[in-house]
């Protein structure tokens, strides 16, 4: 089964939300109540009325037959929002300590504080079966476009070509689920191709106005929340921490299974090294994780962290998730990426991709640089980020390019013009302190271009099928002599080359199909 049957568009007026609760209350009545959802009446009953005595059945039907799933689907239908894990516990307290009247008045009164904080009490409830869910939702809103976004527009369009699924987003209250809209299935299952069109429509407009016109926000549809039953939900991103707890309840009382991709435990490990505000956002998004079924970590060294949480949940008397590894390839992002044309001409052109925090070790790289422009070597240092925070990393920047350094900084640049800055580049450099996987390290060397990268961790990883030069990149001295033997030696830079082009082959496709392996049919 997929979607249920949609209701008939609500009536206007004041009694839009009337009829959205009892469009709500029935479609879980369809499901919890022996003979399903009585038919409506003829005897002229207000929708509030019939509301009322739908509530009054489900409660009758919950206390005599207790189950933590179907209390999970009216409090859903109720409030318009999921629940989190204490609204649950105490509505299903109160049901097996009240009559049936004492408990639709607490429902009501506890419900309506839901759906003041995050509901949509005028939206009307699907409720889909037995069907895979994949949370699109950071993907489908926003055009940020980096690691993880880089994930999932290239592993979803390709699920979506193989397997039914439904795709969603959430409500802009935050409190449930809804189908895409507008131009979100379009940013998700085809951002190459939008990408392109837009460009193309900005450059038409702009060869007749001068101007570039901002997009037209399309005025929002009534939302429709999506309310999974005895589904898998995928999270392919890593939830917002308003919507952690709702989640993590699903997760543990809906009767659905999670999973999820794990891509770093860095703000647990490595908490010195990322912005403030990042580790409690990460505990938050842990609440949910300890409640999957099953965790896919992007290489060894993220599966190795979240098994070691995952050894934890015992303590809880939680089962433990399963953690498998599912390692991201190395493959050419870009669609219409040829091959590696060579280096341009003028001094080499040394790249370093990825946004400007402290754990992404910018500083030691221009430190480094430094020192070989004062021994006389001459070399292009391009930076290509965007993101993070704000660090000492662009005082040093203004400092060296005050003093005729040639060091470029980029931010929010295309997609075309950084697969263009791998091609350009002699090598490319990414000596992070912790990472989860490294993708700038795979998409230069699917390029054919060297990379100078980290020992340990991640990128290690990466670099034993060759290509890569590595370093410990604590170590000042260490950085600034693998860089002068990368900017010098070109029988190095060739051989690394070399390697770099004849890796074995490991693509999208492969890792979405074993992705989908593990967090669906894994999962069943």
């Amino acid at each position: 089964m997929t979607l249920a049957p949609s209701a008939p568009a609500p009536p206007r007026g004041g009694t839009v939300v009337a009829a959205a609760l009892e469009q709500r209350l029935r479609a879980a009545a369809e499901l919890l109540l022996p003979d399903g959802a009585p038919p409506v009446g003829a005897g002229g009953e207000t929708p509030g009325e019939r509301s009322g005595t739908l509530l009054l059945g489900l409660v009758a039907e919950l206390q005599r037959a207790p189950s933590t799933p179907g209390l999970w689907l009216l409090l859903t239908a109720l409030a318009a929002a999921y629940p989190d894990e204490g609204q649950l516990l105490e509505a299903r307290r109160v049901l097996e300590l009240s009559t049936p009247t004492e408990a639709v008045v607490h429902l009501l009164e506890s419900c309506w504080v839901s759906t003041r904080n995050g509901g949509s009490p005028a939206a009307h409830l699907e409720v889909v079966r037995d069907r895979v869910v994949v949370d699109v939702d950071f993907c489908a809103q926003n055009d940020h476009h980096t690691g993880i976004q880089r994930v999932v527009r290239e592993t979803v369009p390709r699920w979506v070509r193989d397997h039914d699924l439904l795709l969603v987003a959430w409500t802009d209250a935050h409190g449930a689920m809804r189908p895409l809209q507008d131009e979100e299935p379009e940013r998700v299952l085809d951002w190459y191709g939008r990408q392109h069109r837009r460009a193309a429509a900005a450059q038409e407009h702009d060869a007749v106005s001068g101007e570039v016109p901002a997009p037209p926000q399309p005025e929002r549809a009534p939302d429709r929340l999506v309310v999974p039953w005895q589904c898998t939900v995928v999270l392919p991103e890593n939830p917002s921490p308003q919507r952690c707890p709702s989640l993590a309840a699903l997760a543990q009382h809906s009767g659905n299974v999670v999973t999820a991709i794990g891509y770093d435990c860095i703000p647990v490990v490595s908490p010195e090294l990322i912005h403030p505000g990042l580790p409690d956002r990460f505990m938050r998004y842990l609440s949910v994780v300890k409640h999957a079924a099953v965790l896919a970590g992007i290489s060894a060294s993220a599966t190795a962290e979240f098994a070691g949480f995952a050894d934890m949940m015992p303590s809880q008397g939680l089962p433990a998730p399963r953690v498998v590894e599912v390692v991201l390839p190395v493959a050419v992002p870009d669609p219409g990426a040829g091959a590696r044309a060579g280096e341009p001409s003028g001094p080499p052109v040394v790249v370093s991709v990825g946004s400007f925090e402290p754990r992404k070790n910018q500083l030691a790289l221009l430190v480094a640089a430094e020192q070989l422009w004062r021994e006389g070597l001459s070399f292009r240092l391009r930076f290509i980020g965007g993101g993070g925070y704000r660090t000492e990393f662009e005082a040093l920047v203004a400092r060296l390019t005050a003093a005729g350094r040639d060091v470029q900084v980029d931010v929010q640049i295309s997609d075309e013009e950084l697969w263009q800055a791998y091609r350009d580049a002699r090598f490319t450099v990414f000596a992070s302190l912790h990472e989860g996987y490294g993708l700038p390290v795979a998409e230069s060397l699917a390029y054919g271009v060297p990379a100078l990268t980290t020992s340990y961790g991640s990128t290690a990883e990466i670099a034993e099928d060759g290509g890569a030069l590595l370093v410990d990149p604590r170590d000042d001295q260490a950085l600034v002599d693998a860089l002068r033997r990368m900017v010098t030696d070109d029988a190095l830079v060739d051989r690394l080359r070399a390697e770099a082009l004849a890796r074995p082959v490991r693509t999208w496709d492969d890792y979405a199909r074993e992705l989908w392996d593990a967090l669906v049919e894994g999962a069943r």
